[in-house]
């Protein structure tokens, strides 16, 4: 089986907060391999599916994107130029679109503006960007359920995106975000980006407790997990 590798000059803009790769950006790297390789399975992307598997800081070795084609999928590792760390996981699903989906009325509605540099050369927004959308809408919602949350108390363990039809341009899309479910010391949250009932893309993300100071998982505390429960719709 054909492996494909890429690498990528990391910059500092790739960073977030906690001076790690934001998650968005493990995405983009994932997409400019794919762009560069010389057999990917034709037609749409269904979805993709991002598992986090530890932090990744700047340093001065590239980004190295291995990629395999396995049927209508593309299998993608993400690690760095002289170690044989993986630090996250990429699968593509190609060929069609996800099944039609409404969006959730009993999810908490917002909506997120769309900015013409999120399209593409098709003029949709490219399917990295969707994560962005996401994450976008993600964050403030948990703002709003955990009010004394701290910067780094969690971070995203895996993502799954589907993609039920093209999304265009438009001043603004309608959003559906709720909590489906609540562990010790995880929890999902399921989101939807739609307009006129309908569903362009959804997502499932799974977040961790993390202890920014150990860099290491933890349990909710009761009041962290009672509000989590109080928000599942």
């Amino acid at each position: 089986m054909t492996e494909f590798r890429h690498d990528i000059p990391m910059r500092w803009a790739d960073l977030d907060s906690l001076n790690h790769v934001n998650n968005v950006v493990y995405l983009r790297y994932a997409e400019n391999a794919r762009a560069a390789m010389s057999e990917v399975p034709p037609g749409p992307i269904g979805a993709m599916r991002i598992q986090f598997k530890r932090p990744l800081l700047l340093g001065s070795q590239p980004v190295v994107v291995t990629s395999r084609v396995e049927g209508d999928q593309v299998l993608q590792s993400i690690g760095v130029a002289g170690t044989d760390t993986e630090f996250a996981t990429v699968e593509v699903d190609l060929g069609k679109h996800a099944a039609p989906e409404v969006l959730n009325d009993a999810a908490q509605a917002g909506s997120i503006a769309v900015r013409r540099t999120d399209l593409d050369g098709s003029g949709h927004v490219s399917a990295a960007q969707v994560f962005e959308l996401f994450q976008e809408t993600r964050v403030p919602f948990i703002n709003g359920v955990l009010t004394r949350l701290t910067p780094g108390n969690f971070v995203v363990a895996s993502v799954e995106a589907r993609y039920h039809q093209p999304i265009e341009w438009r001043p603004a899309l309608e959003t559906r975000t709720r909590v489906a479910r609540v562990g010790n010391g995880s929890f999902t949250i399921e989101a939807q980006l739609g307009a006129d009932g309908q569903t362009f893309a959804s997502s499932s993300a799974v977040l961790v407790g993390f202890e920014a100071a150990k860099q290491s998982s933890r349990k909710f505390s009761q009041e962290e997990r009672q509000s989590l429960l109080a928000a599942m719709g």
